[in-house]
C-alpha cells in the first residue's frame, strides 16, 4: 500500500484531483450527455438509451392515489431516468396533473388486475401521455389487457403510441436497468379462467464507493476509465494490464426489494397462501431486503385474520406496509377542487355547496403507525419494535412518499392536504372583492335548496377532453323527481365525483335512484365513467333493475368484449340506441317513473353519432311543463334549435371563446357567443355554458357585449334550480372580480394571439 508522505506528492496531487464531484462527472458524462431541454422530453427512448448503464441514485415511491372517496388506488415509482406506475384506476392522470406528476416520463405500467378499479384510467392516461410525446409503453398484468385496448378503438385512437401488452399469468419477469420485476400471478379457486397479478419488485444495487488509492496503486489514470470501474465494468490498461472493478471498489449495497398485493376477493386468498414460502425466503436473503409492502387488497380482505397472519409471518418487523383503500383514508387528494368549491362557496352556499368529502376529513384526524424510519427517530426501540409488528392497516393520502434510495424511508412532508382558511384568504386580499360581496348579499341571497327540490341540475364534469385540476370531463346529473336521478354523460370519474360532493350515504343514495344514463356520443370523455358507475351500482343493488341506457349502437362491441372477458355487466343496463329516439321519442311507462313525459334526441354536428337530447318533464303544481336540452358536444346546429324549441333550460357546450371561432370549427365544437346564440335561437329561458377548455380552469373568458342576465356559467359540484338561474346573473360582479387575475391572464393571452395574426396577415401581404 502506498504511504502518502506529503502534500505534493505525485500520489497526493492525483488523489486530489479526484474529488468526489470528478469521480461523478466521469461516471456519468459518458452516458449521460446533456439530459436537459425539450429534446428528451420528445424523446424518451433518446434519454433510455443514454442513461441505460447508470444506477440511478433517486428512487421514490409515491402513492399517487390512496383510494379514498372514489380516488384510484395507484402507487408511481420514479428515479432520475424513468417512471413506472403501478395500477390505473379512474382519475389518475386528473391525480398527476394536480400534483405535477410527469406521465411524459412513463416507460411501464404493471396492473394487478383487468378489471375497471385498477384499469379504468388507462384509456384517458394513454391518449394523455401519446400527446404528450410518448412513443412506446409497456403493459404488464393479467390477460387480455391488449384485447381491451383493442376493443376500445373507436375511442382510444393511439396513432402514435405503441402499447406492448405483456401477459402476466405465467409468472413473467421485467428487468431492466434499474429494477427487476417478478409476477406472482393468483388464480381464483372458484374460476381458473381468472387471475390477478402482485409483484415483487427489487432494485438494482449500487455499486460500492470506488476506492481511489486502491486505483492508484493499479495505475488507472484519471478519466473516464474510472467511470467504467465504478459501474461495474473491468479495464484493460494501455500497458495491456487488466484491472478488475471488484479489486478497486468496496462492497455494493444490499440491494432493496418492494411487493405489491392485491387479494380483491377471498377465491385469492388460497393461492396467496402458496407463496408464503417465496416471500419468506425472499426477505431472508443476504443479499436483498424487503424494505416496504403495498397492499391493494381491499379492507374486508386484508382486516381478515388469515390475511394479517400471513403478512407477519412472511415478512420480517423490519419491513414497512401501505396500505390501500383502507377506510382510515380519507382524503382523495383533490385540494384544488376544494380550493375553488371553498371560494365559490362564498358567493351562494346553496349553489355552491361544500363537499363532503370535507367533513370525514375533519372528523378523522389521519394517522400512519408505520415502523419509524430515518426521518422520525424520536420513538424509543421498542416503540418501533412494536409498531413494527403490527399488521394493521394505517391511513394514507395522496402524495404520501417512500425513499428507497437513499434511503429515508416515509415522508409525509408533500402530503396533500386541505387548508380552507387560505383558500378563502386567497379570495380577500383580491381588491374590491369583498365589498361587492357585500353588496351582493346585501340585494339577494339564493333561496334554500332543499333536499326536497327538484328539478335540480347537479355539474359533476365541465371540462373537455381532459379533466383538470379543477374541471372533471363531461357528467351532469338532473334530479327529475323525488327520488329519480339521470345522468347525461358519464365521463372518467363519474362515480368519484358524486361520493365526494355528497358523501358515501347520500352518494350511495344516489346511485340507488339513478334510473337512466344517457351517452351523447363516443367520445372518451363522455362515457368512460360508465363501467365503473354501473359497477358501483351493482354492487349497492346486486338484485336492482336494469337502468336505461340511451347511447350509440355503437358503442355494444366495447360493453359486450368487457361483460365477456372481464366482468359481467349486462345485466346492470338495458340499451337503447339515440338513433331510435329520432323518429319515435321515449315516453310513457319508460320514462313516467322518473317524472319525466319524453325523452327526445337529435343528431349534431360533431363526430360521426352524435346526439343532442331534450327531456320534459312533468308539471308541477298546475305549473309548465320543464323542458331541459342539452347540446353534447356541437357546433352550432339547427335540428338541435328545434329539439330545444321554447326550453326552459338549455345546457350547451361552449368550448372555445370567440377569437378562437376557427380553431372551433376544425374541432366541431361551439364558442361562448355562439352557445348563447343558440339558446336565443331556440327561445331557451336559460342557457347555462358547460364543457370548457381546459385552459378556462376557473372561468371562461367572456364578450363584453353579451346579456349575460339569462346565462350561467357552470362549474364543478354546482347544483342549481330553475329559480337559481333567474338571480344567477347577479353573482357575476363579485365572481369576476375574485378572479380578476385570472381572467386578466386571459386577456393577455387573446392580446399576444391577436398580435402574433397581425405579424402573419402583414407576413403574407409581402
Amino acid at each position: 500500500m502506498y504511504l502518502v508522505k506529503s502534500a505534493g506528492s505525485p500520489i497526493y496531487r492525483t488523489l486530489r484531483t479526484l474529488t468526489t464531484s470528478n469521480l461523478m462527472s466521469a461516471t456519468i458524462a459518458s452516458a449521460k450527455g446533456s439530459l436537459t431541454g425539450p429534446r428528451y422530453e420528445r424523446e424518451p427512448n433518446v434519454l433510455r438509451k443514454k442513461l441505460a448503464s447508470v444506477v440511478p441514485g433517486t428512487v421514490n415511491l409515491q402513492v399517487l392515489g390512496s383510494g379514498a372517496n372514489g380516488a384510484p388506488a395507484a402507487v408511481y415509482l420514479f428515479t432520475d431516468q424513468a417512471r413506472y406506475l403501478f395500477n390505473c384506476g379512474e382519475g389518475t392522470q386528473r391525480l398527476a396533473h394536480e400534483h405535477k406528476t410527469r406521465l411524459s416520463r412513463l416507460e411501464q405500467i404493471f396492473l394487478t388486475q383487468n378489471t375497471w378499479a385498477a384499469c379504468g384510467g388507462l384509456p384517458g392516461l394513454t391518449l394523455t401521455i401519446q400527446d404528450a410525446g410518448v412513443r412506446d409503453i409497456g403493459l404488464h398484468g393479467p390477460p387480455h389487457l391488449g384485447s381491451m385496448l383493442q376493443s376500445m378503438r373507436r375511442f382510444v385512437v393511439l396513432k402514435n403510441l405503441q402499447v406492448r401488452p405483456n401477459d402476466c399469468s405465467e409468472g413473467a419477469c421485467f428487468e431492466d436497468s434499474i429494477l427487476k420485476v417478478d409476477s406472482l400471478p393468483l388464480i381464483n379457486s372458484e374460476d381458473p379462467t381468472k387471475s390477478v397479478i402482485n409483484y415483487i419488485c427489487q432494485l438494482k444495487p449500487r455499486a460500492g464507493a470506488l476506492n481511489l488509492v486502491k486505483c492508484v496503486e493499479q495505475g488507472v489514470p484519471p478519466g473516464p476509465l474510472l467511470g467504467q470501474l465504478k459501474n461495474g465494468n473491468d479495464i484493460t490498461l494501455p500497458d495491456g494490464k487488466v484491472v478488475r472493478s471488484v479489486d478497486v471498489t468496496e462492497a455494493s449495497e444490499t440491494a432493496l426489494s418492494f411487493v405489491f398485493l392485491d387479494v380483491p376477493c377471498e377465491n385469492y386468498l388460497p393461492a396467496l397462501l402458496t407463496h408464503g414460502k417465496r416471500l419468506k425466503k425472499l426477505g431472508e436473503e443476504k443479499l436483498t431486503e424487503v424494505a416496504l409492502v403495498v397492499h391493494f387488497t381491499p379492507y374486508h380482505i386484508s382486516s381478515r385474520q388469515e390475511y394479517k397472519d400471513f403478512v407477519v409471518e412472511n415478512f420480517s418487523p423490519e419491513t414497512q406496509h401501505i396500505y390501500l383503500s383502507s377506510p382510515l383514508n380519507q382524503f382523495s387528494g383533490y385540494a384544488a377542487a376544494h380550493r375553488i368549491q371553498h371560494q365559490l362557496h362564498q358567493l351562494a352556499p346553496q349553489v355552491f355547496p361544500l363537499l363532503c368529502e370535507q367533513l370525514s376529513c375533519q372528523s378523522q384526524t389521519l394517522s400512519i403507525n408505520l415502523k419509524k424510519t430515518k426521518l422520525d427517530e424520536s420513538d424509543s426501540e421498542d416503540q418501533a419494535n412494536a409498531k413494527a409488528n403490527e399488521a394493521e392497516e394505517q391511513g394514507v393520502v395522496a402524495m404520501t412518499n417512500f425513499h428507497l434510495r437513499p434511503r429515508k424511508g416515509l415522508d409525509r412532508t408533500l402530503e396533500s392536504k386541505l387548508t380552507p382558511e387560505e383558500y378563502v384568504k386567497e379570495t380577500h386580499a383580491v381588491p374590491g372583492f369583498l365589498e361587492l360581496l357585500a353588496k351582493f348579499k346585501e340585494e339577494y341571497s339564493f333561496p334554500d335548496n332543499s333536499a326536497d327540490s327538484y328539478p335540480k341540475i347537479i355539474f359533476l364534469g365541465t371540462g373537455s377532453c381532459i379533466p383538470n385540476k379543477t374541471r372533471n370531463v363531461s357528467s351532469i346529473l338532473i334530479r327529475t323527481a323525488i327520488d329519480a336521478y339521470v345522468l347525461l354523460d358519464c365521463g372518467e370519474g363519474t362515480y368519484g365525483q358524486i361520493v365526494r360532493l355528497y358523501g358515501h350515504e347520500k352518494g350511495h343514495l344516489i346511485l340507488r335512484q339513478l334510473q337512466t344514463i344517457y351517452v351523447s356520443h363516443l367520445h372518451a370523455d363522455h362515457h368512460i365513467g360508465l363501467i365503473g358507475l354501473l359497477q358501483e351500482r351493482r354492487q349497492l343493488e346486486p338484485r336492482a333493475d336494469p337502468l336505461i341506457l340511451l347511447a350509440p349502437r355503437q358503442i355494444e362491441p366495447w360493453l359486450e368484449f368487457y361483460n365477456r372477458q372481464i366482468e359481467t355487466v349486462e345485466d346492470a343496463y338495458t340499451l337503447v340506441g339515440n338513433g331510435e329516439l329520432l323518429a319515435s321519442p321515449l315516453s310513457g311507462e319508460h320514462v313516467e317513473p322518473l317524472g319525466i313525459t319524453s325523452i327526445s334526441t337529435c343528431l349534431v354536428r360533431h363526430c360521426p353519432n352524435s346526439f343532442g337530447i331534450s327531456l320534459t318533464l312533468a308539471a308541477k303544481h298546475n305549473s309548465e311543463p320543464i323542458k331541459i336540452t342539452y347540446s353534447g358536444d356541437t357546433m352550432p346546429c339547427q335540428d338541435l334549435i328545434d329539439l330545444g324549441r321554447d326550453s326552459t333550460v338549455l345546457i350547451h357546450e361552449a368550448t372555445m371563446e370567440d377569437d378562437l371561432e376557427k380553431e372551433a370549427r376544425l374541432k366541431t365544437h361551439s364558442t361562448v357567443s355562439q352557445a348563447i346564440q343558440q339558446g336565443r335561437n331556440m327561445n331557451a329561458r336559460h342557457t347555462i355554458l358547460t364543457h370548457f377548455s381546459q385552459r378556462y380552469a376557473k372561468c371562461p373568458r367572456l364578450p363584453s357585449d353579451e346579456d349575460m342576465q339569462r346565462v350561467a356559467i357552470a362549474f364543478d359540484n354546482m347544483e342549481v334550480t330553475i329559480e337559481d338561474l333567474q338571480h344567477y346573473h347577479k353573482l357575476y360582479p363579485a365572481l369576476f372580480a375574485m378572479y380578476a387575475e385570472y381572467t386578466e391572464e386571459l386577456e393577455q393571452r387573446a392580446v399576444k394571439r391577436e398580435l402574433k395574426q397581425e405579424r402573419k396577415r402583414k407576413l403574407a401581404e409581402t
